[in-house]
């Protein structure tokens, strides 16, 4: 009898850590958009627009670890182009940098060179894992060394980022204040608060397999979960943020980007909720608008 039940907890002691592992992989293993469907999508939405007009260069970054980010660097003509600012845009979880194309607009309108780039793990790049920011943030920091290498220290750098490029974003301003602003699209506070509401609510299993997740993070990445906390980058920041989330958002939701803009404590900010808006939509849902409240931003800089 003893022995059967030691065999049942031993069942159920592997099948626990089993499902974590699942969902550790699961996470951070994602199926990521091809390039070609990333231009496809574009193009369906109205995205692609000016973008064959542009004068483009293809730029890769070598990372602090050897690992090559794969980017396009859109060199600025409009009336307003200023050879000395440029800004970083950071796609979602899944896209890559074409998803980026959206946002370019605006910041093209006000004369800045723009650089789009796939995440580590997503769009041209070799596959391996995404760490949710984790290392992501320093990829984000070598991408603005390397723009400052080539055209200079004195460059006026900004970034856009949305959802996991917004983690991206805010984690990398607890590394630098070498940003002269960042908008922050609907990216989320604290990386197990997010897989915990959404283990819970959208895949249905207990809580607790965040943590077992977590455990193997640890094991096979080197992290935990709790490390990515874009929310605890932004104590001693000075960096302006524009905070932006759809009040609709149905993955990562609103609350973080409050939590966010509450822990912003020591910068200029501003926050901004668009009606009905779902996730990483707030831009389509009003083009017009959202461009308008990024201008308007960055313009109140005076950069």
């Amino acid at each position: 009898m003893k022995i059967a039940i030691l065999i049942i907890l031993l069942v159920c002691l592997v099948l626990v850590l089993g499902i974590g592992y699942f969902c550790m992989y699961y996470v951070l293993t994602p199926k990521v958009r091809s390039m070609e469907d990333g231009v496809k999508l574009e193009k369906e939405l109205d995205n692609w627009k000016d973008y064959d007009t542009y004068e483009k260069e293809e730029l890769d970054v070598t990372s602090f670890d050897g690992y090559v980010l794969h980017g396009t660097f859109i060199r600025n003509h409009s009336p307003k182009a200023d050879e000395k600012k440029f800004c970083i845009i950071t796609h979602g979880y899944t896209s890559n940098r074409y998803g980026s194309l959206r946002y370019v607009p605006a910041f093209y309108d006000l004369g800045y060179n723009i650089y789009i780039y796939d995440d580590r793990h997503h769009g041209a790049n070799k596959r391996c894992h995404t760490t949710m920011g984790y290392l992501e943030k320093q990829d984000l920091i070598e991408v603005k060394n390397a723009l400052q290498e080539r055209f200079g220290k004195d460059i006026k750098i900004g970034i856009h980022g949305e959802s996991l490029g917004c983690a991206i974003s805010l984690s990398a301003l607890g590394l630098t204040q070498d940003f002269k602003f960042c908008v922050a699209d609907c990216g989320y506070s604290d990386l197990e608060l997010l897989l915990t509401e959404l283990i819970g609510g959208q895949i249905h299993l207990p809580k607790f397999f965040v943590k077992i997740a977590s455990f193997w993070c640890k094991v096979v990445h080197g992290f935990w979960f709790s490390d990515v906390k874009p929310c605890k980058a932004l104590k001693e920041n000075r960096t302006p943020i524009l905070f932006i989330h759809g009040d609709a958002d149905s993955f990562i939701n609103k609350h973080h980007s409050q939590i966010n803009y509450e822990h912003a404590i020591n910068c200029k900010k501003e926050i901004h909720f668009f009606p009905g808006a779902d996730h990483a939509w707030s831009c389509m849902s009003d083009k017009a608008g959202y461009d308008k409240l990024v201008k308007d931003f960055v313009n109140s800089l005076n950069i």
